[in-house]
This record gives structure tokens, sequence and C-alpha cells, in this order.
């Protein structure tokens, strides 16, 4: 029973890790689209969302 509870963990820690990677790796690609639009002039367009109109705000 406890080689089972070695390998989840072990499944777990390398799922934790491949997420984390999956996060850096799309921040590095949204900063590099945000280099090549300024490069290319490319405005941000970005469409209105209901969270834009919260009314939490003060």
């Amino acid at each position: 029973m406890s080689v089972i509870n070695i390998w989840v963990t072990i499944l777990l820690a390398v799922a934790f890790l491949a997420a984390i990677g999956a996060w850096l790796n799309t921040r590095i690609i949204l900063k590099d689209l945000d280099k090549i639009k300024a490069q290319l002039g490319i405005k941000e367009e970005r469409t209105p969302s209901v969270f834009d109109n919260d009314l939490d705000k003060e």
C-alpha cells in the first residue's frame, strides 16, 4: 500500500511542476506577443467585458 502512495505522490509532484512550467511558458509567449505588436504598431483592441462595469467599484 505504501508503494502506491509513493507513486501517487511522485505523480502529483510531476503534475504540479508541469503546471508551473506551462504557466511560465504562457507568460513568456504573451510577453513576446506584446513586443511583436509594439514593433508592428498594432494597437491594443480590447472588447468590452462584463467585469468592466463592476458594481462593487467605488
